[in-house]
């Protein structure tokens, strides 16, 4: 009798997810960016939303944004709601590092991904007439004595990935946190700091220009623009991945036909031409990743992150 009321429990369950499968959406979709209008995550969530909107019916993906503690309150409030599909974050890699360094009251479980829209790899960066020609000149003098890096601020994931290719290399960094990018471009054009590690979407433009170098990128692949930049691991420089990373996450325990509906909308984006062209326009390398995937990216930078941050006292 047990039995067969446990069995009943679990086609019910099963037979809800289906049902709910089919009928998703049925009504609009709030997708919550925990950043003020006009970033990065704002304006590529818009761009993502107004496209996702061409392939829905009945319903549509409206963007809200909820700003504030750095993307603990957006962040928090999606990691409460009901896990139902009709609220879904916009999630970077602050979500990772928000509970160890600024207490946020969740945790990087009470997320499901969904799918990564944008990796943004970290680079090592030099100033156009930088004696260092690759990323081995610079480790080797940097072994010798401290080379001053330019960094968007102490504990940033840019600090944490120079604290990294510290550990991994054996180098000697001094960090300067910049108050902006502007500032980090001046001090770097200028030649007043000696290297840096920046986002590979700030830094292409400059590079191509020729104002600044890339002697290396923190990613598995090269970039098709510069294919002549090696990897971090190509340079030898022990870190084989470090990125910033944007995509799609809903509450844990949203339902996997929810989740995969929503991994394969992504999918449908990505494939879109003219998304393609709008986010190469604003500097975003467009990328899917689906949730299995991205979930590998979440778990390795929590790994590489939270033993720095505890390392170096980081956070509240």
């Amino acid at each position: 009798m047990m039995k067969s009321l446990i069995l009943g429990l679990v086609l019910t369950g099963a037979l809800s997810n289906v049902a709910l499968a089919e009928d998703y959406p049925t009504r609009d979709i709030d997708l919550v960016v925990p950043f003020a209008p006009g970033g990065a995550v704002d304006v590529t969530s818009r761009l993502i939303a107004a496209t996702a909107n061409t392939f829905l019916q009945g319903a549509e993906i409206v963007v809200s944004n909820r700003a504030g503690g750095g993307g603990v309150i957006g962040q928090s409030f999606v990691a409460g709601a009901d896990p139902d599909g009709y609220t879904v974050l916009a999630m970077t890699s602050s979500v990772v590092t928000n509970p160890q360094l600024k207490g946020a009251p969740y945790k990087v479980s009470d997320y499901t991904p969904v799918a990564a829209y944008n990796l943004d790899p970290e680079v090592l960066v030099v100033p156009a007439n930088s004696p260092f020609k690759t990323a081995q000149d610079l480790i080797a003098a940097a072994r010798q004595a401290p080379l001053n890096m330019d960094v968007a601020g102490i504990a940033t994931s840019h600090h944490m990935a120079g604290i990294a290719l510290s550990n991994a290399t054996g180098a000697k960094f001094s960090y300067l946190p910049a108050k902006g990018f502007g500032e980090q471009l001046q001090a770097m054009v200028g030649g007043h700091v000696d290297c840096g590690l920046w986002a590979m979407g700030e830094a292409l433009s400059h590079a191509k220009s020729g104002s600044i170098r890339i002697l290396a990128v923190a990613s598995d692949v090269h970039d098709e623009s510069m294919p002549e930049i090696p990897t971090f691991e190509e340079a030898g420089l022990g870190i084989p991945i470090w990125a910033t990373f944007r995509g799609w996450a809903v509450p844990a325990d949203t339902p996997e036909p929810v989740v995969t509906f929503l991994s394969d909308l992504m999918k449908k984006v990505f494939e879109d031409a003219t998304y393609q062209q709008k986010m190469k326009e604003g500097g975003y390398e467009p990328t899917y990743r689906g949730a299995a995937d991205f979930q590998k990216i979440i778990t390795s930078y929590a790994e590489q992150t939270s033993t720095i941050i505890e390392e170096n006292k980081m956070g509240k």
